[in-house]
């Protein structure tokens, strides 16, 4: 994060009517070391409200109950993978489970035909009554193609429970899903909530996963919806409405940290164990997590200095940081770089998937500030991963929950700064407050802020886009961003600028940026998809590259007819991808290709004219070929069955699966379309 020198007179600080400022430091808490570092509350002796009895929600809420509710006596096993050491022939993984103190130990089994070795660990002899465990588990890898499976049986001591996950031996290719955006925001009214439902894009995933199990599934960020913390929680709610100075400066206190833990341990608990398709996900296959700003509140990190330094948003970010670490990475802060996530100040994580493929996460909110996204320190740590564990890797996979490359919209971010510098008397205009987010600032400003291409960030990602180019040339590798947040889905694609730009096989600075999202929250209108067509959607970050945001879905999800805006959809989705030796497949559709962009020949009519869906009629599995494949194989159907060594044999295939907008009688459909990207030569 930025060092800040402030200058402390009263003017630098306060406006004309006695506001402080937003971009002034925060004056109980003037230079702050990390995200979380709040001072330390005064004593006192009021008692901060406990909270209310909780209620079943109604269906907009994250969480089952208002608040929600504590859970049972036992909670898990939730499986997490870690990476696979290729050297030791080892697949590793964790196990979280949860117990009641008042209960010994539960007994943990496997059964499978490759050898098994674990052990446990206590994260928390007592949190809320219940004792947390993380079992490591380290699982022999065998040589050859095909999965093997592991079936785990716990003895709780008054129950039994089973269940099974696969891994890939060391020479199959993987298979995986990623998704973002687990619940519904603050904003969703209830009847569009009722009508979308959690589970329906939650159910077709799992459907895959029946017919093809998924080796691993990446979640992308926002994997609970914190946002009715400002309503359940008593002192939170009148925190809101308290004037602007007082609400700045208030201290976080240690019964409202309490308050606040439980909440968030208890929307963790609900999310990940009453709702059948998060749980079953869960326990069936191992994860890979990456948070984001509603896993701690709206906009966490974007907002300036007097309202991101404040006590009370500190504290939450501490709480959130705390359950993160232990739902979804089964850590603690103090173990966190023994379970080998690193970082500066935050806490990212690096995953060796078999042979050739890669996984790198990035925590874009630990260190994340209106100047900084991450640390320069924990750049260098990103890279230093890279430059020494990638022998032998052909694909590597960056996770930004946020899309490192997305569209660009000075003239919103320009009104929006000035908007947000307003004196504070004027945001209690009613015009301007009803604009306004909870936290006074106008409703879109964290957003914008958020972005990666936002004026204030695009620096830093141009930096990092350079280091990623070569790593990317020197190592030979295939790299691929994968992000959501945004609530709709999309292609980017950074290449070599120019005409005479090498064969996609062989451009270093070919790389996608994969957007889905979201599976659960409300998607945007076809207005709002329409507007953001008309931002700038290609421009030259760097010297010699070009980006974009490239016109990938031809076809409409509800009724195959063609599309006049092509960059985004909006849809809730999920993304299914593979490594995969050629494009001859079952799967996908051989067609011509033009100016980079894939298109049906004459004698082979892929799209048709009317759209049945390519799942089956209940809106499960993977029945059809996708509607439109996009491929950069300057090839015709001819010359790739004669020529397969022109191909590569370890291309990575992305397949976006999108819910159709209009309900159907047997249930909704989905629809998919693939993309296809060339290892690197």
């Amino acid at each position: 994060m930025a060092n800040r020198n402030w200058n402390n007179d009263e003017n630098d600080i306060k406006d004309k009517y006695g506001d402080l400022k937003a971009n002034a430091p925060n004056p109980v808490n003037i230079n702050p070391q990390f995200m979380g570092n709040y001072p330390q509350p005064k004593a006192t002796t009021s008692k901060i409200p406990e909270l209310p009895p909780s209620v079943v929600a109604d269906t907009e809420s994250p969480a089952i109950n208002r608040p929600p509710k504590s859970p049972g006596p036992a909670l898990g096993p939730y499986f997490q993978f870690i990476s696979t050491d290729i050297n030791k022939m080892l697949w590793m993984g964790s196990a979280l489970i949860f117990r009641h103190v008042s209960f010994n130990q539960p007994n943990i089994e496997f059964i499978c035909d490759t050898k098994v070795d674990y052990n446990w660990e206590i994260l928390y002899e007592n949190i809320f009554d219940l004792c947390a465990y993380r079992v490591n588990i380290f699982i022999k890898l065998r040589s050859g193609e095909g999965d093997d499976k592991i079936i785990w049986k716990i003895d709780w001591g008054d129950k039994k429970t089973d269940g099974s996950f696969l891994i890939a031996r060391l020479d199959q290719k993987w298979r995986g899903g990623f998704f973002s955006c687990n619940g519904f925001d603050a904003y969703v009214p209830k009847q569009v909530a009722s009508n979308l439902t959690y589970s329906n894009v939650w159910n077709h995933l799992l459907s895959i996963h029946e017919e093809t199990p998924l080796h691993l599934l990446l979640w992308g960020g926002d994997q609970n919806y914190i946002d009715f913390i400002f309503d359940d929680v008593p002192f939170l709610r009148a925190w809101i409405n308290m004037e602007w100075n007082e609400r700045w400066t208030t201290d976080f206190r240690d019964d409202l940290k309490q308050q606040v833990e439980q909440y968030y341990f208890n929307t963790y608990a609900e999310n990940w164990d009453c709702r059948p398709e998060v749980r079953k996900a869960l326990t069936s296959i191992p994860n890979l997590m990456m948070w984001d700003d509603h896993d701690i509140f709206d906009g966490a990190g974007s907002y300036p200095p007097l309202l991101h330094d404040s006590p009370v948003m500190m504290g939450l970010f501490l709480s959130a940081q705390k359950m993160r670490l232990l739902f979804q990475h089964h850590t603690t802060s103090e173990k966190a770089r023994e379970h080998q996530m690193f970082g500066y100040q935050g806490y990212n994580f690096f995953a060796r998937c078999g042979r050739y493929l890669a996984i790198i996460g990035t925590d874009g909110r630990t260190e994340r500030d209106t100047e900084t996204v991450q640390h320069e320190k924990t750049w260098d740590m990103i890279f230093d991963k890279l430059e020494n564990n990638l022998d032998d890797v052909e694909h590597l996979i960056i996770l930004f929950p946020v899309p490192f490359s997305f569209i660009r919209v000075h003239i919103a971010e320009s009104i929006q700064e000035r908007l947000k510098n307003f004196p504070n008397k004027w945001r209690k205009l009613p015009l301007i407050k009803k604009t306004n987010s909870i936290f006074g600032l106008p409703e879109l400003y964290d957003d914008l802020l958020d972005e990666w291409t936002h004026r204030d960030h695009i620096e830093e990602r141009n930096r990092a886009l350079l280091r990623f180019q070569k790593i990317s040339q020197e190592k030979k590798i295939r790299i691929t961003y994968f992000s959501g947040d945004v609530h709709c889905c999309g292609v980017g694609r950074f290449q070599t600028r120019g005409s005479y730009r090498p064969l996609p096989i062989n451009d270093a600075k070919l790389m996608y940026q994969i957007i889905s999202s979201a599976i659960v929250n409300m998607p945007p209108s076809e207005m709002a998809i329409r507007i953001a067509h008309h931002f700038k959607t290609k421009w030259n970050p760097i010297d010699n590259t070009e980006e974009e945001m490239i016109d990938f879905f031809e076809r409409k999800t509800e009724n195959g007819r063609k599309l006049f805006y092509k960059k985004f959809r909006p849809n809730r989705n999920w993304c299914y991808f593979e490594q995969c030796s050629n494009i001859i497949s079952s799967n996908v559709t051989v067609v011509h290709t033009s100016c980079l962009h894939c298109f049906p020949t004459r004698d082979n009519p892929i799209i048709p004219t009317t759209l049945g869906p390519t799942s089956n009629q209940e809106g499960k599995g993977s029945q059809q070929p996708p509607i439109h494949s996009h491929s950069h194989q300057k090839l015709c159907h001819e010359q790739i069955q004669t020529d397969q060594r022109q191909i590569g044999s370890n291309d990575l295939r992305i397949r976006f699966w999108l819910e159709s907008a209009d309900k159907h009688q047997d249930g909704r459909q989905f629809v998919s379309y693939d993309l296809l990207i060339p290892n690197l030569k």
